[in-house]
């Protein structure tokens, strides 16, 4: 946050902005609704853009999705269930008899019979098997390619998600992605902004557009995962989709959760950073270490004061304010609600659950209890992920509103995922849940199979 004093009183957030659709250059194993992804449009130049203000309800009605569905349902995979198992070493083998017969992946292999989350992880090392289960439901592409629950809105976990996922823990610690001002630019605004000028209305709205040509485009820096992939992307619009909100650039609508811009007041030379990491209530592990349970809602934003120098570099402040501190809490709170509307934060919460089940898998050894090579899935040359153009900058957008006497602008943010960091919350379940877990195991391994597609199945 800038802030200089003005004897006009207006308010103004700068930010980094992203959205849109992409259109990938995908391989020619995926289907057409595979090579779409999420929210936002990279050109040639790797400049992100976006077209859709708001996807609430992933933009498509429930009234829409259903009739969508009947006309495109494709077997037992469109009907709901409140715990569906995916064994990942049937669906890798039937991901390579794909290949091998140079067929596209069906939609119901590519996006995991509709699975939305992760619950639990089911080792049995007898059927050299492991599982995970979750809510499922039949899935329609939403108005940007999204995949999205019929009823729910939300999205369906992907394959290729969970191939970057296994690749990238196996090798890294830590994914995440920033959008950041260039230091030069961040050093030019502030001297433009503490220079002063005229007072009349026209006169500094007229400023406020010359700060968003100062500022310019924000770099996109990616970690850990390749910035050409869905996964990549997700994590960019994610951040993208909160700086909007914390801007006031666009209304998630969800009641109680205000914009920065609406809480911040006066005073402080500073940047506000918002960057979201797993939360998890508590990863539960069995005695015997064959049955795990995920419990939380996956995400929470936190929150930083930044300073800035004379030449742009950022430092963290020895404070933080409290209208920074009290939006990144809000949003906490909210985000249960916000991923119900918006299948972006419901698909961060997917890929925190896939980065967490990658570790897990590492940490536990479970591919070595099933005896799993996971030979495909890691496999960058005979299984090739949908890729799409690298984001490598973003816009900057203004907004403001009156506030006293003071002019304010807000840049910063960003995704950081450690789940090793996560899994330290391993511990086994109070008594009161350890037999459930560990009779729900028993119920999924006798639970009835179909030949049709022996890789899930429904409790």
């Amino acid at each position: 946050m800038y802030t200089t004093r003005r004897s006009l009183g207006l308010m103004i957030a700068v930010c980094g902005v992203l959205a849109g659709e992409v259109f990938a250059q995908g391989n020619n194993n995926q289907n057409n609704n595979q090579n779409n992804a999420s929210g936002i449009k990279v050109d040639a130049q790797g400049v992100v853009s976006f077209a859709l203000a708001n996807d609430s309800a992933g933009v498509l009605d429930k009234k829409r999705r259903e009739a969508a569905a009947k006309k495109n349902a494709v077997g037992d995979s469109s009907k709901r269930s409140d715990q569906r198992l995916v064994s990942l070493v049937k669906l890798e083998r039937r991901v390579q008899e794909c290949l091998a017969e140079g067929k596209p992946i069906p939609d119901e292999v590519f996006y995991l019979a509709g699975l939305q989350r992760i619950d639990q992880v089911f080792v049995f090392p007898d059927d050299k098997d492991l599982v995970i289960a979750g809510p499922a439901e039949g899935f329609v592409p939403d108005a940007v390619g999204r995949m999205i629950g019929v009823e729910s809105g939300r999205p369906a976990l992907r394959l290729d998600d969970l191939a970057v996922a296994l690749r990238t823990l196996f090798k890294s610690r830590e994914v995440g992605c920033s959008i950041d001002p260039v230091p030069e630019r961040l050093a030019s605004l502030q001297k433009f902004v503490q220079a002063g000028g005229p007072s009349t209305v026209a006169a500094v709205e007229a400023r406020f557009k010359q700060m968003d040509d100062i500022l310019g485009l924000q770099n996109v820096r990616v970690d850990g995962v390749p910035a050409e992939t869905h996964f990549a992307l997700s994590l960019i619009e994610a951040d993208y989709r909160m700086k909007r909100i914390s801007i006031g650039l666009e209304n998630p609508g969800v009641k109680g959760l205000k914009s920065h811009l609406a809480m911040i007041g006066a005073g402080g030379n500073t940047i506000q950073r918002w960057w979201f990491v797993p939360l998890y209530d508590a990863i539960y592990r069995s005695d015997d270490g064959l049955a795990y349970q995920f419990e939380g809602q996956r995400v929470q934003l936190l929150s930083q004061e930044e300073m800035s120098d004379a030449q742009g570099n950022r430092s963290a402040a020895a404070t933080t304010r409290l209208s920074t501190q009290a939006f990144a809490k809000q949003f906490t709170e909210k985000y249960p609600e916000l991923a119900d509307r918006s299948p972006i934060f419901a698909e961060l919460q997917n890929l925190i659950d896939l980065a967490v089940l990658a570790a897990l898998i590492q940490k536990e050894r479970l591919d070595h209890k099933v005896d799993w090579k996971m030979t495909t899935l890691l496999d960058e040359q005979r299984f090739l992920v949908p890729t799409y153009p690298t984001p490598k900058q973003v816009p900057s957008l203004v907004n403001y509103k009156r506030a006293g006497s003071n002019i304010v602008g807000l840049v910063g943010g960003g995704v950081t995922i450690r789940p090793q960091q996560v899994l330290n919350k391993l511990t086994s379940p109070p008594d009161s849940k350890a037999p459930r877990l560990d009779a729900i195991r028993t119920t999924a391994a006798s639970a009835k199979r179909t030949d049709s597609h022996p890789w899930w199945w429904d409790r």
